[in-house]
């Protein structure tokens, strides 16, 4: 309290200074004297850069990829292919497996838009950054709602299990702009990158 009224003194100080011509006053001798800091002011506060760069979303070094991203322009095609039963579906994201269940991350700070369950894939979440909307689907234990904002790192669930291949699994999908990239070539990049 003492600090914020010897402030206010000092502001008050300035001003009739400016108005009545007063030169002699000697703001960074007042400021010490009286043991003040101002953060903005001071060059003991580091200036640190922030980068935002898109995470992974599982930490777990023992999840592998089993079905990657479909790109008709790539020879691998066989490799991104969904299939149940006698039912062929391109994919549009990468799905993950583990021996064990495992965490399941958000990659970017973002705003949940919607939750719900899909026949084929069960529970899913997605979350708008920007120009991105990233889905996380087969994922279980999902404590958010519509609206909730999330930080790059937030716990948003566990693995799950679908049709598609048992269980711990995680499918994660991005677009961009409305059109469906592969999320491995986003890992990892400075926002700025995309």
């Amino acid at each position: 309290m003492k600090k914020l009224i010897t402030l206010s003194a000092l502001l008050v100080m300035s001003i009739l200074g400016l108005l009545f011509g007063y030169q002699n006053l000697k703001v960074e001798e007042f400021l010490e004297e009286n043991d003040i800091k101002i953060p903005f002011l001071s060059d003991e506060q580091p200036v640190v850069a922030t980068v935002n760069t898109v995470g992974k979303p599982f930490k777990d070094e023992s999840v592998k990829k089993i079905i990657e991203f479909y790109d008709s322009n790539k020879d691998n095609q066989e490799k991104s292919i969904i299939v149940i039963g006698k039912t062929y579906i391109p994919s549009k994201g990468i799905i993950y497996q583990s021996d064990k269940e495992f965490d399941v991350f958000s990659i970017l700070d973002g705003t949940v838009t919607e939750v719900g369950n899909d026949d084929l894939t069960g529970n899913y979440i997605k979350i708008n950054y920007n120009n991105l909307v990233i889905t996380y689907k087969i994922i279980d234990n999902i404590s958010l709602s519509k609206g909730d904002y999330v930080k790059k790192g937030d716990k948003l669930g566990k693995s799950g299990n679908s049709e598609i291949s048992g269980g711990n699994l995680l499918m994660i999908e991005i677009e961009d702009d409305g059109v469906y990239v592969n999320p491995e070539d986003y890992y990892d990049k400075k926002m700025e990158e995309i």
